[in-house]
């Protein structure tokens, strides 16, 4: 949105303005977490390697005058983004950037948060002048927390955020110019006028009307382009029940719809022959109307001028609606989802991830719409037209969206669990007489570990943006008349395989002897916080199948401990790892210490997005450090919240304080090798590298033909 009053701001005039921007008492605190921060990181990174200018979005704010020779500005919109901002400056000032002092010189922006004023305030004023914060102190279990608890408590999002991004940016792939942050990235600051109602200004900026997104103006793009008004409804209907990604689509369709798209079953793949799709009372060439294109401005003013559809969830009357059973958590945003159709679409690797270019690839790959469309004969032919284009994208997105909402896993809808407790399902929906209801959509002898691998793949591209392993298995399922979950799962394994290889850097050592391949992975894995997390992730989804197919328990059909070597046989590190596990399960049960028992079946797959150091870098109670203190032995992925909170106790401390039967896979191991030994230093550390050294060899030499 923009006002009369705008001022479009890069970094470095918005940070040396010298004002203030005080966040109101009615705006929650900084709540963005590992995916929005990495988001915003992952677009400012590519603007400045590309050398472009790259704009934030606006930051509304509300002027308040002059405090003690400040212009004092009240923030309506935008504080997470600005706070993020913060944050990032204070990282990059006080990093190792020779014109980091410059940039700490001309920082003389102000930010406050009014109802958090003593919690944030000093914090802020810390990392602004001195870098990274105090850690805050753990709160015990007592009949309440003090005040200096409490604010210990609101402290924590502000340093787990600063964390996120300091870790982010100690990877080399992810460094960004602080030079070119101040001048090729701006924000816009709109100022509302004085005496604006700001209730009804917020009331507005959450309609249509105003907050117009990127897919809406796709929408009204498409159906601009068709002439029957029953492909224009088409269109649009298609649209809003696949828009909706929390829903099943068979929730959000008539019934009329669910037997046209769907089948008379209501869970058959859609056609993509739009006679199929259509409304059956009236044909394509219906010429009820005018029978022309709608404008695209007179389709885009109606968005503007009313409220968003909602889909008609008309289910038989005899059947009540189950909200909580309808509905999950998806793991990608519509506009996100909108990419990746787009690429099945056009057919085109090429095609980006990222949902910020959503307008110029759609305009490329589909419709290619201007003020006046070819009439070429080329353009006669049939689907080469904007019409033809816009009715076979959204053939192509219903049937994507129903591969996603089969195929894919999700999240359960209890939004009250933590982020670091999510929960992963895999079901989908079919018809039972005259109701829909969940059902499994592969045999238990493979549901289980499409689970676990595709959870893998979520906790590691766990951006809304740029999701390469959910892309890979789309585009498989496009391919498909009939989906097998042998040959999906053997699909999904071959692509982990090859990014494994590609994390170890072993692309180009296939043949190479044992000795030079296991040099090579531990150059890739013993770098401390630098360390990739698909490295712990795969590995820790290799011991969960390790261990689960070399138990006692009956066998499912197809599935053994060789299946994830790739082989007929499993290799002696197979039994190393098992045997290990079965040694450190007895002395975890026999320890006197009151350590959870380690618990393969109980694991799952959470957003541990913090790299820890078993063994700390900076003991609490001062000491050296070990001198591998950043080889693979000593680390293992955590949550943020976990790591800010404990990471400079010792790792004996840790098991003490962890609650290790949730933790990695990679953790519990740790755990067992410190209380069998009753010990954890160099030679621990470099015992379990060489275990893990050796198994990712074994699992980055694998086939995995099924």
């Amino acid at each position: 949105m923009m006002t009369d009053n705008s001022t479009v701001l890069n970094i470095a005039e918005l940070f040396g303005e010298g004002c203030v921007y005080r966040v109101p008492i009615y705006q929650r605190a900084y709540a963005w977490g590992n995916d929005e921060i990495k988001t915003l990181l992952d677009d400012i990174r590519r603007a400045i390697d590309g050398d472009t200018q790259y704009y934030l979005g606006s930051l509304v704010v509300a002027g308040r005058g002059r405090e003690q020779n400040e212009t004092v500005y009240e923030v309506i919109d935008g504080q997470q983004r600005l706070t993020t901002l913060y944050l990032l400056l204070a990282v990059l000032c006080h990093g190792d950037d020779d014109k980091a002092a410059d940039a700490l010189a001309a920082w003389s922006m102000r930010l406050e948060y009014e109802c958090r004023a003593e919690s944030y305030g000093a914090l802020l004023e810390q990392l602004h002048a001195g870098g990274k914060p105090d850690q805050p102190k753990d709160i015990g279990a007592q009949d309440g927390p003090s005040d200096q608890e409490e604010i210990e408590m609101m402290r924590r999002p502000l340093i787990g955020g600063y964390q996120v991004i300091r870790q982010y940016l100690e990877e080399p792939k992810h460094r960004i110019d602080l030079e070119k942050l101040r001048t090729n990235v701006s924000i816009v600051r709109d100022e509302l006028p004085s005496g604006t109602n700001l209730n009804r200004y917020f009331e507005i900026m959450n309609t249509r009307g105003v907050q117009l997104r990127p897919q809406d103006i796709v929408k009204a793009r498409l159906m601009s382009s068709v002439s029957s008004p029953a492909a224009r409804e088409t269109i649009g209907r298609i649209w809003d029940v696949c828009s909706d990604m929390d829903h099943y689509m068979q929730c959000l369709a008539t019934p009329d719809e669910r037997t046209r798209w769907f089948g008379e079953d209501w869970s058959s793949l859609p056609s993509l022959e739009w006679s199929r799709l259509v409304r059956a009372t009236a044909s394509d060439d219906d010429d009820s109307g005018d029978g022309s294109v709608r404008p695209f401005d007179e389709v885009l003013n109606d968005a503007l001028s009313k409220e968003p559809l909602q889909a008609e969830r008309q289910t038989p009357s005899s059947v009540p609606s189950n909200d909580e059973a309808e509905r999950y958590h998806s793991i990608i945003s519509f506009s996100a989802f909108l990419m990746h159709v787009l690429r099945i679409y056009g057919g085109d690797e090429h095609v980006p991830l990222d949902d910020t270019a959503l307008l110029s690839v759609f305009d490329d790959k589909v419709v290619k719409i201007s003020d006046e469309v070819s009439e070429s004969s080329a353009a006669s032919v049939e689907g080469a037209s904007a019409e033809g284009h816009a009715k076979r994208f959204a053939a192509t997105l219903l049937r994507c969206r129903f591969l996603f909402d089969n195929y894919i896993i999700k999240t359960h809808i209890d939004s009250a669990a933590p982020s670091d407790a999510t929960e992963w399902m895999l079901p989908r929906y079919h018809r039972d007489k005259q109701s829909y209801r969940p059902g499994n959509t592969f045999s238990e002898a493979y549901r289980q570990e499409l689970i676990m691998i595709q959870s893998m793949f979520q906790v590691t591209e766990t951006g809304n943006n740029y999701k390469s392993a959910l892309c890979r298995m789309l585009e498989w399922l496009w391919g498909q008349e009939t989906v097998d979950g042998c040959a999906f799962l053997q699909h999904i394994r071959e692509y982990a395989h090859e990014r494994l290889e590609g994390a170890l850097g072993l692309k180009s050592l296939k043949d190479a002897p044992p000795e030079e391949r296991q040099s090579c992975i531990r150059e890739a894995v013993n770098r401390g916080t630098g360390t990739e997390h698909l490295i712990f992730n795969y590995l820790d989804y290799a011991l969960w199948a390790l261990l689960t197919y070399a138990d006692d328990s009956p066998k499912e059909e197809g599935l053994d401990v060789a299946s994830i070597f790739g082989a007929d046989e499993p290799p002696m590190i197979a039994s190393d790892v098992h045997t290990r596990w079965r040694e450190y399960t007895t002395r975890t049960v026999q320890s006197d210490e009151s350590t959870q028992a380690l618990d393969y079946g109980q694991f799952r797959f959470r957003y541990r997005n913090s790299v820890e150091h078993f063994s700390p870098q900076h003991p609490l109670g001062g000491g050296s450090a070990p001198a591998n203190v950043d080889d693979f032995g000593n680390l293992c992925l955590l949550t943020v919240r976990e790591n800010s909170r404990r990471n400079n106790l010792g790792a004996m401390e840790k098991i003490r304080h962890f609650n290790v039967g949730q933790q990695s896979l990679k953790f519990q191991c740790m755990v067992g090798q410190a209380l069998k030994e009753q010990a954890w230093g160099e030679s621990q550390i470099e015992e379990q590298t060489k275990l893990w050294v050796r198994l990712l060899d074994a699992l980055s030499s694998a086939s995995h033909d099924l």
